[in-house]
């Protein structure tokens, strides 16, 4: 897989956020063609080949105890990730370079037709779900073997030599997307009916779906009701506050009927709650509608809106449904003057679905070249565990436990979306016990609770420092 000189130097932009120095100084490097010679007067270099191939052909690497596969192999590749040749030159032995694009980039996504009904990248169809490779960063585990060769040669060499973390431990990106704030809104009341009457799918045993009703009707009438169970907000931000986790709320504004929320920024009990959050120090940002996906003016009109109310430009952004056209979507998320987006993620199963755990630009293939906006790639959705895979709360927490061991290996980010609509024990009995209990294991393992506006101004002065 043959790379132009922007991928290369995309590659080696995103490696230089793990380490700096004399030795990633673009005249030390040069990069062949599988088969070509290096020439003779070449020594102190570091080498780098591109396979002939250009689909994948993962070849298996025991690396740090596991079993790493590297999407791009060389015809006559040996057992060592490198070696020194009689020059001094280093080479490395597996396409490391096309690997790494390959994941970062999405370009398997860019390259199939394959969408599920929302317009979204299948994990069925994925080198991941083929591989059985989502619970590895693989592009982290990339650039370690990278960066082991660079370390022997710079000594050899007596070049200078930098590692970089994020995060001493692990940065903790937990955020909220808004969806749903009223469990006995009027409408789902009157759903409820339909449920009954057999015109609508239950969504609980028909006795629970009439007692539901029933607390609904009785919830609506009663002036002096108690909280609904959706509006939940001042027990989440107690909680993160005592734990010292500033999270990120993601709103989503009402819109082409009820595919998104019930509800618009500029109602009183919502602009109430934007501005207690703001006050609290946690990051509000945007939920983009289903139609933002692909509709600039629309984005601009919500991201508007969003800012009456705020009073300031929001930072971020994940899409609704995670309903994602790449790089359609990162360019209307680009003009608009969004800073970050969070929305990649494959929506039916948790893992890494670029294969980092760290913040990344996109890449635009048309103009060939890296995008300005950055990604914070979204590790796990409690849906994804939950609802989609029916697996338990102990399953849940064993792979958030795991994605926050990887994020630590590398001073990177685990990222954990929970929508407040998720955190009711009348839909998921013993919900918020276990999700304080997993919150607080977090914290305690080193997770540092912060937002994404504040990860991305980390990551953009740390890709100053080369």
């Amino acid at each position: 897989m043959y790379l132009s000189e922007n991928k290369i130097q995309y590659v080696f932009f995103h490696l230089r956020q793990h380490v700096t120095g004399e030795v990633l100084e673009r005249n030390r490097v040069i990069v062949l063609k599988e088969g070509e010679p290096i020439p003779e007067k070449i020594s102190g270099k570091v080498v780098f080949y591109f396979s002939e191939i250009e689909n994948p052909n993962p070849v298996e690497v025991d690396f740090h105890g596991k079993k790493i596969p590297v999407l791009f192999g060389l015809k006559n590749i040996k057992k060592k990730l490198f070696y020194e040749d009689a020059q001094s030159n280093l080479i490395f032995n597996f396409d490391f370079l096309s690997s790494i694009f390959y994941l970062l980039s999405g370009a398997q996504e860019v390259e199939t037709t394959q969408k599920d009904r929302y317009g979204r990248f299948p994990y069925a169809f994925s080198i991941q779900q083929k591989l059985d490779c989502v619970h590895l960063p693989l592009v982290n585990y990339y650039f370690e073997m990278i960066i082991k060769g660079l370390e022997i040669f710079s000594k050899k060499q007596g070049l200078s030599i930098k590692r970089k973390r994020l995060f001493d431990d692990f940065g903790f990106f937990l955020s909220h997307d808004v969806d749903r704030v009223a469990f006995h809104h009027p409408f789902r009341v009157l759903n409820k009916i339909k449920q009954l009457m057999g015109l609508a799918p239950l969504g609980y045993s028909y006795t629970k779906t009439f007692k539901l009703f029933l607390k609904g009707i009785l919830f609506n009438l009663n002036p002096f009701q108690k909280q609904d169970p959706w509006w939940n907000f001042g027990w989440i931000t107690d909680l993160e506050i005592r734990l010292g986790i500033r999270s990120t709320f993601f709103f989503l504004k009402q819109e082409d009927r009820f595919d998104n929320s019930l509800y618009k920024f500029h109602f009183n009990k919502i602009k109430s709650l934007i501005y207690n959050l703001k006050n609290q120090g946690f990051e509000v940002g945007l939920h983009g509608t289903m139609r933002s996906a692909y509709d600039l003016e629309n984005l601009l009109r919500q991201k508007k809106d969003l800012y009456m109310v705020l009073g300031n430009q929001p930072k971020g952004i994940r899409q609704h449904y995670l309903r994602f056209f790449h790089p359609q979507t990162f360019m209307i998320q680009q003009d608009t003057g969004l800073t970050y987006d969070t929305s990649l993620a494959f929506a039916e199963q948790d893992g890494y679905r670029n294969g980092y755990c760290f913040p990344f630009h996109p890449y635009d293939f048309e103009s060939d070249q890296m995008m300005d906006i950055w990604e914070i790639p979204l590790v796990m959705m409690e849906v994804s565990v939950l609802q989609y895979r029916k697996a338990g709360f102990p399953e849940l927490r064993n792979l958030a436990l795991h994605y926050a061991s990887e994020a630590r290996k590398f001073g990177g980010i685990f990222s954990l979306l929970w929508h407040n609509c998720r955190l009711s024990n009348i839909e998921y009995e013993g919900v918020t016990e276990f999700y304080e209990s997993l919150l607080g294991e977090i914290v305690e393992n080193g997770g540092e609770g912060v937002p994404g506006e504040e990860i991305i101004n980390r990551v953009s002065n740390s890709s100053l420092d080369f």
